[in-house]
């Protein structure tokens, strides 16, 4: 039976689902009749999500699920297993973000960046790869990465670097992995989260949550291999790519003329 273009029994994990982007694709997919286990590390945000969702057609699991906890792996693994048969899609979207303090380039900074948008991806795969391969359909892994990994920019070394390393293992995954599933790299811009609350700096082309979730579903499900957006900012990166020295010269000389640090130009 399908109700649309959605089988029944169709089940999605979405990590990082408390709040922001997570917290609206839960939310969207649930609508859509899907039975969708969420995780993050906030229990109360867990349950709050899945306590809006109950007029919907669709079903919220809570799955407390620290990412960076490596060693929580074969337990979250197993407690997928107790809730769902199999997993139709995987969407990995828990992440965080912190910039670089002058010149100092700290290494737990850098460690505790990696270990959510990287480490954090790999243990969360491993998860979830017995239910992926359990699927009746082929099923459909997602990250959930950044435009700000297309160039670099000041302060952003830490962040830049984790959502470069994880667009790049993803895009492996997919060749390792293409007898198993599809995969598919997500770059957004600038989204209203949590996250991006803290930053001070003009934010070109952002979006809410509910808007960027929509069109991240809307993407996944023609499953491409990359989804980046919104496009005009992708197009002005882009470009910044063709031509890095004139782009580096530029941040320089900002640097120099203000006196003050561009920021990233994504979240």
């Amino acid at each position: 039976m399908t109700n649309g273009n959605i089988v029944t029994g169709s089940t999605v994990w979405i990590t990082g689902a408390g709040s922001g982007i997570g917290k609206s694709l839960a939310l969207f997919y649930a609508a859509q009749g899907y039975h969708v286990v969420i995780s993050g590390r906030t229990v109360n945000k867990l349950l709050e999500v899945s306590a809006s969702a109950t007029a919907l057609p669709g079903k919220i699991s809570c799955l407390p699920f620290d990412v960076s906890d490596s060693e929580s792996v074969p337990a979250i693994s197993e407690a997928l297993q107790a809730i769902v048969p199999h997993l139709d899609l995987v969407i990995l979207n828990a992440g965080t973000c912190e910039y670089i303090k002058k010149q100092n380039l700290d290494p737990a900074l850098f460690r505790r960046v990696m270990d959510t948008n990287f480490f954090g991806l790999v243990n969360s795969i491993n998860a979830a790869l017995p239910l992926l391969k359990a699927a009746q359909h082929r099923p459909h892994l997602a990250g959930i990465c950044s435009l700000a990994a297309f160039i670099g920019f000041p302060r952003a070394e830490a962040y830049g670097a984790s959502k470069a390393a994880a667009s790049y293992l993803l895009h492996s995954v997919r060749t390792d992995f293409s007898d198993v599933m599809d995969v598919t790299v997500v770059n957004p811009g600038f989204v209203t989260t949590p996250m991006t609350a803290a930053n001070d700096f003009p934010m070109p082309f952002e979006m809410d949550a509910d808007q960027a979730a929509g069109r991240i579903a809307n993407a996944l499900h023609k499953r491409p291999l990359e989804y980046n957006f919104p496009g005009r900012l992708t197009a002005g990166l882009r470009l910044a790519q063709l031509f890095k020295g004139m782009w580096y010269r530029k941040i320089s000389k900002q640097r120099r003329d203000n006196g003050t640090v561009q920021r990233t130009p994504a979240g």
